[in-house]
């Protein structure tokens, strides 16, 4: 298996929005009400949106894809002088474990490197083991609790950083 990344495009909204209804239903499916899930991606994964993000020259959006199917993708972008902000990264739950996320991930670390900065940071609802348990494989650490909207309901939601700089020194 051969896993390839690349910039998303326009023709990638809709393998996007697939990608990212199978991975919420599978991630937080625990956490959040069906109903909730719906919203959130009616609201967060709406066609315009996906696009406006891909376009955006503020926003790095990468998909990955095996055997030119899109599986999952990335969004960062650098939101303070010294940190990029990782928005999303998914990949289908049937692809989980493949090392997918860590292609995505390094792709998107290679740009936050290119933008300088010292640090990546996310945001991880504290109902999603799914993605706490790959940030902290791959050498993220928690940080405070926080608290996310997800479509008008509150959840706790925990900060997640992984020091660009530290790596360099190491």
């Amino acid at each position: 298996m051969t896993v390839s990344v690349r910039e998303a495009t326009a023709a990638d909204v809709e393998a996007i929005r697939a990608v990212a209804e199978d991975a919420w239903y599978a991630a937080l499916g625990g956490a959040l009400d069906p109903a909730e899930i719906a919203g959130a991606l009616e609201t967060y994964y709406d066609p315009e949106v996906v696009t406006a993000g891909i376009e955006s020259d503020a926003i790095a959006f990468y998909v990955a894809s095996v055997d030119g199917a899109v599986c999952g993708f990335t969004s960062a972008e650098r939101t303070w002088a010294d940190e990029v902000e990782l928005h999303t990264i998914y990949v289908h739950p049937d692809r989980w474990g493949e090392g997918i996320g860590s292609a995505l991930l390094d792709r998107a670390e290679t740009w936050a490197r290119g933008e300088g900065v010292d640090r990546v940071a996310c945001g991880v609802l504290a109902g999603n083991a799914v993605g706490i348990g790959f940030l902290e494989a791959v050498g993220f650490e928690r940080g405070r609790a926080t608290e996310a909207e997800i479509v008008g309901t509150t959840y706790e939601e925990y900060e997640y950083e992984y020091n660009l700089r530290a790596e360099a020194e190491a």
